[in-house]
């Protein structure tokens, strides 16, 4: 029950309507709070990305499902990881929420690589990415 309560984003990701989308807001809350450096930024992603292997590998367990749509957790860490280079502002907080959801969805070249990992590499990993991208493009952008 904790994996799950943990991998759906406090069960989040079991509603129905745009789970990847309210489980990225979750990440908003965490982002003000760990925002004071890159270093804690880098350090909560490392911390979460662990705890989301191991939850999401219940879940995709417990359901059978290499890529259960409810676990959300995978966003959650890859909105954090879009302030890896940049500053939590009101507008990179807008501009990294919706590049990240783009990315997201149609997982471009090289996301869809790591969507093809097996479990819960894959379910984490394409997120993850997703998010180090768009904080490289706001920074290049931004800059």
């Amino acid at each position: 029950m904790l994996h799950e309560f943990i991998a759906t984003g406090f069960f989040v990701g079991r509603l129905a309507y745009a789970p990847g989308t309210l489980g990225t807001l979750l990440g908003v809350p965490l982002v003000y709070l760990v925002s004071f450096n890159s270093w804690t930024v880098i350090t909560t992603v490392v911390a979460l990305f662990v705890v989301g292997l191991v939850s999401s590998n219940e879940v995709i367990k417990l359901t059978g499902d290499q890529d259960p749509e409810e676990v959300v957790i995978d966003e959650i860490v890859g909105y954090i990881a879009c302030f890896t280079f940049v500053e939590p502002t009101l507008k990179t907080y807008i501009l990294a929420f919706i590049l990240f959801r783009l990315l997201d969805i149609f997982k471009p070249f090289p996301i869809n690589l790591f969507e093809k990992l097996h479990g819960a590499y894959g379910v984490m990993m394409d997120d993850l990415v997703a998010g180090i991208i768009t904080s490289i493009i706001l920074f290049l952008l931004l800059k």
